[in-house]
Protein backbone atom coordinates (compact mmCIF):
# COMPACT_ATOMS: atom_id res chain seq x y z
CA UNK A 1 0.00 0.00 0.00
CA UNK A 2 1.49 3.13 -0.90
CA UNK A 3 2.69 5.29 2.11
CA UNK A 4 -0.09 8.05 1.80
CA UNK A 5 -3.29 5.66 0.92
CA UNK A 6 -1.74 3.91 4.19
CA UNK A 7 -1.94 6.64 6.40
CA UNK A 8 -4.96 7.85 5.48
CA UNK A 9 -6.61 4.71 6.13
CA UNK A 10 -4.86 4.61 10.09
CA UNK A 11 -6.03 8.11 10.54
CA UNK A 12 -9.62 6.76 9.09
CA UNK A 13 -9.26 3.79 11.37
CA UNK A 14 -8.62 5.92 14.54
CA UNK A 15 -11.49 8.83 13.72
CA UNK A 16 -13.90 6.42 13.51
CA UNK A 17 -12.90 3.64 16.09
CA UNK A 18 -10.64 1.16 14.81
CA UNK A 19 -7.45 1.79 15.74
CA UNK A 20 -6.82 -2.23 15.52
CA UNK A 21 -8.53 -3.20 12.12
CA UNK A 22 -9.17 -7.12 11.63
CA UNK A 23 -8.73 -9.07 8.79
CA UNK A 24 -11.11 -8.39 5.43
CA UNK A 25 -14.29 -10.40 5.02
CA UNK A 26 -13.79 -12.53 2.19
CA UNK A 27 -16.48 -13.33 0.13
CA UNK A 28 -17.58 -17.24 -1.02
CA UNK A 29 -20.54 -19.55 -1.70
CA UNK A 30 -20.49 -22.59 0.04
CA UNK A 31 -22.94 -25.42 1.99
CA UNK A 32 -22.13 -26.73 5.13
CA UNK A 33 -23.87 -28.08 8.16
CA UNK A 34 -23.49 -27.86 12.07
CA UNK A 35 -21.21 -30.02 13.88
CA UNK A 36 -22.00 -31.83 17.49
CA UNK A 37 -24.58 -32.47 19.25
CA UNK A 38 -25.26 -28.83 20.72
CA UNK A 39 -27.58 -26.01 19.44
CA UNK A 40 -25.14 -23.03 17.65
CA UNK A 41 -25.43 -19.51 18.48
CA UNK A 42 -25.48 -17.38 15.52
CA UNK A 43 -24.24 -14.22 16.09
CA UNK A 44 -24.36 -10.47 15.17
CA UNK A 45 -20.92 -10.25 13.72
CA UNK A 46 -17.59 -11.98 13.18
CA UNK A 47 -16.53 -13.23 17.10
CA UNK A 48 -17.98 -13.83 20.41
CA UNK A 49 -18.17 -10.49 21.46
CA UNK A 50 -21.46 -9.72 18.87
CA UNK A 51 -24.80 -10.03 20.14
CA UNK A 52 -26.61 -13.78 19.86
CA UNK A 53 -29.26 -13.11 17.09
CA UNK A 54 -30.35 -16.44 17.00
CA UNK A 55 -29.95 -20.24 18.10
CA UNK A 56 -29.64 -23.12 14.71
CA UNK A 57 -31.16 -26.55 16.89
CA UNK A 58 -28.87 -29.61 17.81
CA UNK A 59 -29.31 -32.27 15.21
CA UNK A 60 -32.90 -33.88 15.15
CA UNK A 61 -33.59 -37.57 14.64
CA UNK A 62 -35.62 -38.29 11.52
CA UNK A 63 -37.03 -41.87 11.10
CA UNK A 64 -33.85 -42.84 13.08
CA UNK A 65 -31.39 -40.73 11.38
CA UNK A 66 -29.53 -37.67 12.49
CA UNK A 67 -29.52 -35.01 10.50
CA UNK A 68 -27.78 -31.42 11.36
CA UNK A 69 -29.04 -27.98 10.26
CA UNK A 70 -27.75 -27.48 6.54
CA UNK A 71 -26.24 -23.48 6.19
CA UNK A 72 -25.46 -21.56 3.19
CA UNK A 73 -21.91 -19.58 3.65
CA UNK A 74 -21.60 -16.75 2.06
CA UNK A 75 -18.26 -15.22 3.31
CA UNK A 76 -15.37 -15.61 5.98
CA UNK A 77 -13.31 -13.49 8.40
CA UNK A 78 -11.20 -14.09 11.61
CA UNK A 79 -12.49 -17.95 11.38
CA UNK A 80 -15.97 -16.90 11.78
CA UNK A 81 -18.23 -17.93 8.68
CA UNK A 82 -21.42 -15.48 7.50
CA UNK A 83 -24.40 -17.45 6.74
CA UNK A 84 -27.66 -17.05 5.25
CA UNK A 85 -30.57 -18.91 6.32
CA UNK A 86 -30.20 -22.70 7.82
CA UNK A 87 -32.67 -25.38 6.74
CA UNK A 88 -32.90 -29.35 8.25
CA UNK A 89 -33.43 -31.27 5.22
CA UNK A 90 -35.26 -34.63 6.03
CA UNK A 91 -33.33 -36.91 3.38
CA UNK A 92 -34.98 -40.30 4.80
CA UNK A 93 -38.37 -39.39 4.39
CA UNK A 94 -41.27 -37.78 2.63
CA UNK A 95 -41.23 -35.29 5.98
CA UNK A 96 -40.89 -31.64 4.51
CA UNK A 97 -37.79 -29.20 5.26
CA UNK A 98 -37.81 -27.45 8.53
CA UNK A 99 -36.37 -23.55 8.21
CA UNK A 100 -33.86 -23.71 11.17
CA UNK A 101 -33.10 -19.99 10.61
CA UNK A 102 -33.84 -17.33 8.17
CA UNK A 103 -31.95 -14.17 7.83
CA UNK A 104 -28.10 -13.22 7.69
CA UNK A 105 -25.53 -13.81 10.65
CA UNK A 106 -22.04 -15.32 12.06
CA UNK A 107 -21.16 -18.72 13.40
CA UNK A 108 -17.58 -19.75 14.32
CA UNK A 109 -15.96 -22.15 12.03
CA UNK A 110 -15.52 -24.53 14.82
CA UNK A 111 -19.49 -25.24 14.19
CA UNK A 112 -19.63 -26.29 11.02
CA UNK A 113 -17.98 -29.21 8.51
CA UNK A 114 -18.85 -30.55 5.24
CA UNK A 115 -17.76 -33.12 2.56
CA UNK A 116 -14.81 -32.90 0.12
CA UNK A 117 -14.74 -34.23 -2.94
CA UNK A 118 -11.11 -33.25 -3.60
CA UNK A 119 -8.17 -35.74 -2.96
CA UNK A 120 -5.59 -32.80 -2.48
CA UNK A 121 -5.68 -30.60 0.27
CA UNK A 122 -3.89 -27.16 -1.20
CA UNK A 123 -1.39 -24.31 0.96
CA UNK A 124 -3.73 -21.90 -0.70
CA UNK A 125 -6.72 -21.33 -2.72
CA UNK A 126 -5.67 -22.32 -5.96
CA UNK A 127 -5.15 -25.49 -8.18
CA UNK A 128 -1.91 -24.44 -8.19
CA UNK A 129 -0.62 -23.75 -4.75
CA UNK A 130 1.60 -26.65 -3.05
CA UNK A 131 0.06 -29.82 -2.32
CA UNK A 132 -0.22 -29.95 1.56
CA UNK A 133 -1.94 -33.18 1.75
CA UNK A 134 -3.12 -35.90 -0.31
CA UNK A 135 -6.04 -37.48 1.11
CA UNK A 136 -5.75 -41.01 -0.05
CA UNK A 137 -5.54 -44.17 2.07
CA UNK A 138 -5.69 -46.99 -0.16
CA UNK A 139 -5.10 -49.79 2.15
CA UNK A 140 -8.43 -48.87 3.98
CA UNK A 141 -10.33 -47.72 0.55
CA UNK A 142 -10.58 -44.31 1.89
CA UNK A 143 -10.73 -41.31 -0.19
CA UNK A 144 -11.68 -36.95 0.55
CA UNK A 145 -15.41 -38.52 1.17
CA UNK A 146 -13.77 -40.19 4.10
CA UNK A 147 -12.03 -36.88 5.54
CA UNK A 148 -14.10 -36.32 8.80
CA UNK A 149 -14.29 -32.37 8.97
CA UNK A 150 -13.45 -30.65 12.31
CA UNK A 151 -13.35 -27.17 11.81
CA UNK A 152 -13.14 -24.82 8.85
CA UNK A 153 -10.88 -21.56 8.82
CA UNK A 154 -11.41 -19.20 5.76
CA UNK A 155 -13.34 -19.52 2.59
CA UNK A 156 -12.71 -17.66 -0.69
CA UNK A 157 -15.14 -17.91 -3.76
CA UNK A 158 -15.63 -21.79 -3.64
CA UNK A 159 -12.81 -22.49 -2.03
CA UNK A 160 -12.69 -23.83 1.58
CA UNK A 161 -9.42 -23.83 4.32
CA UNK A 162 -10.21 -27.16 6.02
CA UNK A 163 -9.11 -29.07 9.21
CA UNK A 164 -10.06 -32.61 10.22
CA UNK A 165 -8.57 -36.29 10.10
CA UNK A 166 -8.35 -39.31 7.40
CA UNK A 167 -8.02 -42.64 9.23
CA UNK A 168 -6.33 -40.75 12.32
CA UNK A 169 -4.11 -38.80 10.02
CA UNK A 170 -4.99 -35.00 10.94
CA UNK A 171 -4.38 -32.13 7.87
CA UNK A 172 -5.26 -28.89 7.18
CA UNK A 173 -5.71 -27.06 4.03
CA UNK A 174 -7.59 -25.42 1.27
CA UNK A 175 -10.01 -27.67 -1.00
CA UNK A 176 -13.17 -26.85 -3.62
CA UNK A 177 -15.59 -29.33 -4.62
CA UNK A 178 -17.29 -29.83 -0.97
CA UNK A 179 -20.69 -31.57 -0.64
CA UNK A 180 -23.07 -30.42 1.94
CA UNK A 181 -25.38 -33.43 1.81
CA UNK A 182 -25.11 -35.81 5.13
CA UNK A 183 -26.26 -38.61 3.71
CA UNK A 184 -24.13 -39.35 0.21
CA UNK A 185 -21.21 -37.84 -1.36
CA UNK A 186 -22.15 -34.96 -4.32
CA UNK A 187 -21.35 -35.83 -8.19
Amino acid sequence: MQGWMYRAASAAALLFGSATPSAAEEACELWAWTLGTEAVEVREGPGAEFPVIAELPAPVEIDGDRFAPEVTITGSQDGWFRIEDAIVISYTSDDPDVVAFEGEGWVPGNSLGLLLNQVNLHSAPSIEADVVARLLNEEEGAGPDSFRVSRLYACKGDWVEVEGDLMGAESRGWTTRTCSNQVTTCP
